[in-house]
């Protein structure tokens, strides 16, 4: 998926490409799972800390999604990192994967999140993660990862337009 596909626009997914997602979803190839699990790992394992290194970019790129976290940011850095953490692993298991995406785009409908921060929070993650894990984060585990990520955000959005009727 490019740019321009339903992660990075302002309207919810069509059908078509929820159905494109979720099948992508299910049917994620060995070869992409593993890349996607051995860049997750890499950049887990870098020192420091990855739920800061990522808002700390997250905040200087978009300084306009501040507003949206309240409270202690070190709680928050936990979630995403375990958020994260769940999502690699049921890679092998799509369909609950599936379950926790929809649920996880009706939490972030309650939480005013926008489409629109979708690409932003993609390439804020994916350069994070490619930032701590080094040499072992090639062109192919960014690939990887752009396309796990925009079928995600898919799922995410269709289960924050189903929270919005």
């Amino acid at each position: 998926m490019t740019k321009t596909s339903a992660a990075s626009t302002s309207r919810a997914p069509s059908k078509a490409q929820v159905k494109a997602a979720e099948l992508w979803l299910l049917d994620i190839g060995e070869e992409q799972a593993g890349m996607i699990k051995a860049g997750w790992q890499a950049a887990v394992d870098a020192p420091g800390d990855f739920g800061n290194d990522f808002y700390r970019a997250l905040f200087t790129v978009a300084p306009g999604v501040i507003g949206l976290f309240s409270g202690d940011m070190t709680e928050q850095q936990g979630r995403l990192t375990h958020t994260l953490a769940e999502t690699v692993e049921l890679v092998d298991r799509p369909a609950t994967l599936l379950l926790l995406l929809r649920a996880s785009g009706v939490r972030h409908h309650h939480y005013e999140v926008k489409h629109a921060y979708f690409s932003v929070m993609r390439d804020v993650l994916i350069d994070t993660i490619a930032d701590r894990a080094g040499a072992v984060f090639d062109a192919a585990h960014r690939q990887a990862w752009v396309a796990m990520f925009d079928n995600m955000a898919i799922i995410m959005q269709d289960g924050m337009a189903s929270a919005a009727k």
